[in-house]
Formats: C-alpha cells, structure tokens, sequence
C-alpha cells in the first residue's frame, strides 16, 4: 500500500505541476462599466465629452408635447418575407376592419388613381381619396394633390382618419413649387396633432424636419436649427441633421462662417459640437478646431453667450486659467457648478469641491422636460428614451464623483449614499466600500434605513450585470458579508432571490448540525474518547455536505461582489491591477479600514478554500481508516488542485500519512466517491471493539498505579506519625 501512495503521490505532483503551468493569466472581458475608485484622481480632473444628442435639444424652438396615439407604427423588417414593412402599410392593415384593410391593399396595388378609385368604391370616400393620391403620389403629383385636397374638403367627421395623412403629403407635393404653402400646411398639421388630431404615423415630427429643410434653403438658419432641435426631442432624424449641419457651417470659409456666427442659434451650435466632439476634432481635423475656437472667442459678444461651453472646452485642452475666467461669465446650470468642482479639485480644494458638486446635483431639473423624458407624444420612444437616460447618467456621474470626493475625505456614509444614489452605472464603486469600507454595522445599519427591500427577479439565472436593481444588489451583498462572518440568522433576512433564500436555509441548518460541543470535538480529535459516539458521524457528514454545498454555491453565499470572487461578473472575470501610482494616493484611514476587512484566505475563489477545509474538518471526524475519511480529503483535494496545487497537495499527503488504502486511489484529487457515512459506522464499531482490551489495560494499569501510589503515601505518612510520637 505505502509504494502505490507514494507513486500515486509523484503522478499527483506531476500533474499538479502541469497544471500550475498552464494556469492562464487574467481573463479579458466585456466592456466594463467604468470605475470612478480605479484612478479617483484621474476621473475626478478629467471632464467627460457631454453628448451632442442631449444638449442641441436645448436649441428647441418649440418644445411641444401632442397627445400620445393610441397606438403608433415603425417601419421594421419582416424576416419572414425578407421585405421592409413600411409604418404606413401596418397602420393601413392594423387600423381598419380586416376586409377594408384588404381592399386597401388592392387600392395599392393599382397603377394609377382612376383603378385604384375604382378597386375602392366600397371604401368610404375619405379612404379611397387619400389612396388613390398616395398610388400617384410619385407618378402624377398633379392628381396627387387634387385627391388630397379632396379630402381635405370632406365633413371634418368624415376625414379623421386620414386627415393628417392628407395634410403632410399635399404640404410634401408643394414643398418645391410653393414652399410657404408647404410651411403653412405642416403647421397646420402641428396645431391640430396637439388640439388632438390623430397621427398614427408620427407625421406631426416629421413636418419638424421637413419645414427646417426648406428653411435652410432660404438660408433663414435660426428658425431651421430650432426646428431640428424640437425634432431631436423625439427623433434621431433632428440630432442627425444638427450633426451634419454642424459639419457643413465647419467646411465653411471663414468669409461665410463668421457673419453665420453672429446669429445666436447657429455660434450655440457650432459651440456645442465643438464641446461634444472635440476629442474626435483633435485626432481627425485639428486644425478647424483650432479655427472653430478663433472664431467663437474673437467676439465678446459670442464669446460671452457661449460662455459655459468654451470654458468646458479650455479646460479639456489643459486651459484652466482660460476655463476660470470664462466660467465666471457663464449662468448657473449642473455643468457650469461640475466644471467649478473640477477647478477645485485641481487646486486641492476639497472642501470648494464639494460644496460644488452639491449645487450641481441640485441643479438638474428634478423631472427631465416633458418631451425628452416622457413625452406625451413620442416619435421614437426608443431615442425618446435614450435622451432620457443620457441626461440622467450625466447627473449619476455627478452624484458618483460627489461619493468619490466623500470617501478621499473620509466620509464613509456619505460616500455610501451618494454612489449608491447614483444607480447601477457606479455599482462596482458602490461594492467596494459597501464590502471594504464600511463595517458590517455600518453597512447594516445603511441598508435599513435607505435601502427599499428589492424585486426577485422573474428568471432565476445570472445575466450580466446592469439587469437587477442596485438595491437587491446591495442587500444581498450585505447577506453574503454577514454569512461569511457566522451572523447566519441575520443574513437570511437580507438575501432577496428566492433561490437563495433556500440555498442560505440549508447552509444555516448543516451548520447548525455540524456544531459541536468544543471540548468534545478536541477529544474527538485526539481519540480520548472511551465510548462509542455516532453523533460525530453526523456530524462528519453535515459538515461534508456544508463543504460541498459552500464549494457548488459559495459564489452566491459567500463570494465577494469584488476581489477576490467577483461575484459581479459572477467569477467569470477579474480586473487587471494596474502598476501605475495613482494621482491621489489612498488615505491612511481608508487602508486601514480595508486591511480589517480584507479576505479569508485572500485568494481568487476564496469560498473554494472554505470548502476545501470543512471537508478536511469532516475527515477529522470520520474514522481515519474510513472511506469516509479518503473520500472527505480527496474533495478537499479535488476542490483546489487546479487553483492551489500546494495546498491541494497538503490534503493528499494528510491522506497518505493516516487514510487507509481505497480501491479508487489511483483517481484521488480527480474523481472523488461521497463519503459512505454506513460504512464509516461500521468502521467505527470495529475499532471501538479493537481498542477494548487496550483500553483496560489501560484503565487496569492505572488503578494498580494508584494503589501502589496510595499505599506509599499512606506507609510515608505513618512513618512520619511514629516519628512524632517518639519524639
């Protein structure tokens, strides 16, 4: 038996070696959400481009909100026929009764308006007029617009249905022979959408873009502008022509561009492009940025109108005594106070930084306008949308770098509020001082007081993170710091998933069952006992099953949201450590704090080593010449042999100095039997029987030790008695 162990010891050591060989390095992962506590310093200084969609909406000449649709339509592809469906065919077949919508799709299969009048004459006139016009809408716009005008002259109950269809198309026919028409139609169109009108296609926002359009024409770039931009409250259409007019006014001479910039709409847009995309201008065009920026600035006038944004440009290119003097002449908005934070920061004034970051929290609007957040009625919901979280993530960054600066001062709960406050953008920077910062009654108190009991989600399985809300996020991480320090009780109460709930029961009731009075778990250790216990058993094959059920769900009991588990990419990733001094090196306060809560063992996976010891804790409980007592060690063995060859070696040599052989030896460390808690018993039985006579050897060779020890004190004592009396 010894020589197979030893040689199943050097294969082991072999593959061991091998395996520690070809452990890879740091995974790559995904595009991780950024971490503010990374390189503090560094994002703190640094201003972030501001997005061009978000701010041109501020140009909006007519911010208007029409009432919803009760239902809209999008072009979208259809896979299945392999065609785009255009959002006036669906309207068309959605809308009406199905026999009517059939007729309809006749009408549009038709060549010109005398067929398609006549496959519609059982339509109602105002259906048949408008489809008619729209099949000749390219062919013959003459015709086109008489149909059109045709409904438009119908009973006002009798073209409800498609009068701002009517309406938008004529003004289109017009556009090019009578553009004031054109204009006087589309806004027609507008007031009537917002009196009521139905518009199911979104025509309403359309005619925005179409009128600007003509506008620019007539080179009347002021209202044109403010019409993109009311546009771009609902529509990626508007951003994207702001965008391109931006870059044509930039291809300008300066002959043309600089009597363009005295007119306030078109230098507030250049300003903002310049602003937005100014990293992309120093790669690709540096020096039109260079002239942009000449000639936004050669006119106080300019200058001073736009003077937020220039100053926002001085300092990203490092101008930061250029930057303090242009922010005095600017109004208060969140930018103006979060570029007055970052000169702060720069001077080392932390106190005139805070105070700055408060006023530009405060100052976002505490509801986004009506048509970038929830319009009553949207173009695009999904771009509607998008405007809405682009402006939100921009206050989040504010609150974030606002917890950034609390924790660099040392104010640990106020830091906790406001990343926490700043939603699951910032939620690694929220972990870590949720994990490492605070104590655990800190945390717990935070969480009980400011952190609403969060929603289980409806699929049970890990997706990646940005899907569960930060407040589940926090109270479960909170679950897992208590159960990692033995507050069993008080963990259950945090975890909000139901399947963890269960998975936390179960933990809490093998560790219940797996305690041990201490003194007879030593004599247990140590075979000082001289009667039989089974209660050892069971509590040998509790703790085995609280070994592998830490060692199958750890991550999600125990593990760490951060280092060393990353429970937030559920252990699939880790981050790089980099090399780098910081700008701001950590506060002494701070690493203090982080050295009393660092990991136990501080190894990757830490909960695998965990399990890897309560096995080994059950071995010691299970007859060393047991199955039981192999199979615990080899699932100690198994559990780190390819994360920690050195300790997973410990586990094996402990196996050879006192396991007894096993049939299954040759495959210990790969693939380890469960423990036979039946034949452990039996076992047991055995060697209680086998150590009988040893055990009264043992107890009769100490009585006859006392009786020799007795009758010596007793012969020496009355020697001594003699030795009185005599005397």
């Amino acid at each position: 038996m010894s020589q197979l162990h030893f040689t199943r010891l050097t294969i082991l050591t072999a593959s061991i070696a091998l395996t520690l060989a070809s452990v890879p390095a740091l995974s790559c992962g995904p595009d991780f959400p950024l971490q503010l506590l990374s390189e503090r310093g560094t994002h703190l200084q640094n201003l972030p481009e501001p997005e061009f969609a978000l701010l041109v909406t501020q140009l909006a000449s007519m911010p208007a909100a029409w009432p919803q649709p009760a239902k809209t339509f999008h072009s979208q592809y259809d896979y299945q026929t392999d065609r785009l469906v255009s959002s006036t065919e669906q309207a068309e077949q959605q809308l009406l009764p199905a026999e009517q919508a059939k007729l309809i799709a006749t009408m549009r299969q038709q060549t010109d308006a005398a067929a398609a009048l006549q496959a519609g004459k059982d339509l109602s006139d105002e259906l048949r007029f408008y489809t008619a016009g729209a099949v000749v809408f390219s062919k013959d716009p003459k015709a086109a617009a008489t149909l059109f005008q045709q409904v438009l002259a119908l009973p006002a109950t009798a073209q409800q249905q498609r009068r701002s269809w009517a309406l938008y198309s004529l003004a289109r026919l017009q556009a090019e022979t009578a553009p004031e028409q054109a204009i006087q139609l589309w806004q027609k169109l507008r007031a009537e959408v917002a009196a009521g009108l139905a518009d199911p296609l979104q025509l309403a926002v359309a005619s925005l873009g179409e009128e600007a359009r003509l506008l620019l024409a007539q080179q009347r770039w002021q209202q044109a502008i403010g019409l993109y931009a009311t546009q771009a409250h609902y529509d990626a259409s508007g951003y994207a022509s702001l965008l391109q007019l931006s870059r044509q006014l930039l291809t300008k001479p300066d002959a043309e561009l600089q009597p363009l910039l005295q007119q306030p709409a078109v230098s507030r847009l250049l300003s903002i492009y310049l602003l937005t995309q100014l990293s992309g201008l120093q790669y690709s065009a540096p020096q039109q940025l260079t002239r942009l920026l000449q000639l936004l600035q050669q006119t106080p006038e300019i200058q001073l109108a736009n003077a937020l944004e220039l100053a926002a440009v001085s300092y990203q290119q490092g101008q930061y005594d250029n930057a303090a003097i242009l922010l005095k002449q600017a109004a208060d908005s969140p930018l103006k106070w979060w570029l007055s934070a970052k000169l702060a920061l720069r001077s080392n004034d932390l106190t005139a930084a805070a105070a700055a970051y408060a006023k530009a929290s405060k100052a976002f609007p505490t509801a986004l306008p009506a048509p970038a957040k929830a319009p009553e009625y949207q173009y695009d919901e999904a771009f509607s949308r998008q405007i809405s979280r682009k402006q939100l993530q921009t206050q989040c960054r504010v609150e974030a770098e606002a917890g950034v600066l609390a924790l660099q001062r040392g104010e640990y709960l106020q830091a906790m509020r406001l990343l926490y406050q700043a939603g699951a953008e910032f939620w690694q920077d929220t972990a870590y001082i949720a994990e490492r910062v605070l104590t655990t009654a800190e945390l717990q108190q935070f969480v009980d007081a400011e952190v609403p009991t969060g929603q289980a989600k409806a699929d049970s399985q890990w997706s990646w993170f940005g899907d569960t809300e930060p407040n589940t996020l926090l109270r479960q991480l909170l679950a897992r710091r208590l159960l990692r320090e033995g507050q069993t009780d008080a963990a259950l109460r945090y975890f909000v998933e139901p399947k963890l709930q269960q998975l936390a029961q179960q933990y809490q009731q093998l560790q219940q069952k797996s305690s041990a009075n201490a003194l007879q778990h030593q004599l247990e250790r140590l075979g000082l006992y001289l009667q039989l216990d089974f209660g050892q058993l069971g509590r040998a094959d509790a703790l085995f099953q609280l070994a592998r059920l830490t060692r199958q769900h750890g991550l999600e009991l125990l593990g760490y949201e951060l280092a060393p588990d990353y429970q937030v990419f559920y252990g699939q990733f880790e981050f790089y450590q980099s090399d780098t001094p910081p700008l701001w090196p950590m506060p002494t306060a701070e690493q203090q704090r982080l050295t009393q809560t660092a990991p136990v063992p501080d190894k990757r996976f830490h909960y695998r080593y965990v399990a890897a010891d309560l096995a080994a804790q059950s071995a010691e409980l299970w007859p060393q010449n047991s199955q039981a007592y192999a199979a615990s060690l080899c699932a100690a063995t198994t559990w780190l042999i390819n994360r920690d060859p050195e300790i997973a070696q410990q586990y094996y040599r402990r196996y050879l100095q006192h396991g007894a052989y096993v049939p299954w030896g040759a495959d210990f460390g790969i693939r380890c039997p469960e423990p036979d808690a039946v034949s452990a018993e039996k076992r047991l039985r055995t060697n209680f029987q086998t150590s009988l006579p040893r055990q009264r050897d043992l107890a009769l060779g100490g009585g006859t030790v006392l009786l020799l020890a007795g009758a010596g004190w007793w012969a020496l004592r009355r020697r001594k008695d003699v030795s009185r009396s005599s005397n």
